[in-house]
């Protein structure tokens, strides 16, 4: 059975290439993907999705929106509350780190993402470890 065999993994990410190469990697390893672009309609989305194992955030976003909004948007969710969020993004770490940690994140990952490293980072998230990814891995 593959790492990430019928996990429900959401993606809310702005750039089509940035989601086409995070939904293979994880339905490469047997995870479903949701995928919501603009942050404007993400619970609607996350509803016909459900149930969610994990949701990964884009923190940057156009027209005003930001990830750090959509993630309370989702946090005052019920049914999401307690759904783990990571953030996946090109915003520098040293800042983003301490904002994520603070608003209640369940880890960072970096873009680019790592091909080899992202879904061993998935599988952790899912198995209730944090993951604080500081620097770009290699692809």
């Amino acid at each position: 059975m593959s790492k990430l065999e019928n996990k429900h993994v959401f993606v809310i990410e702005d750039n089509p290439a940035n989601y086409a190469i995070i939904a293979t990697l994880l339905q490469m390893y047997g995870a479903k993907t949701g995928f919501e672009r603009w942050g404007t309609t993400t619970i609607g989305r996350l509803r016909k999705f459900a149930p969610v194992d994990l949701i990964l955030l884009d923190l940057m976003f156009p027209y005003g929106v930001s990830g750090f909004d959509i993630f309370d948007e989702i946090r005052a969710c019920p049914e999401f509350a307690q759904v783990p969020i990571v953030a996946v993004s090109a915003m520098d770490a040293a800042v983003a780190i301490p904002k994520v940690r603070a608003k209640g994140f369940s880890g960072f990952i970096a873009k680019p993402i790592s091909f080899t490293a992202f879904p061993d980072q998935i599988s952790k998230v899912l198995n209730n470890e944090a993951v604080w990814q500081y620097e770009p891995s290699s692809i």
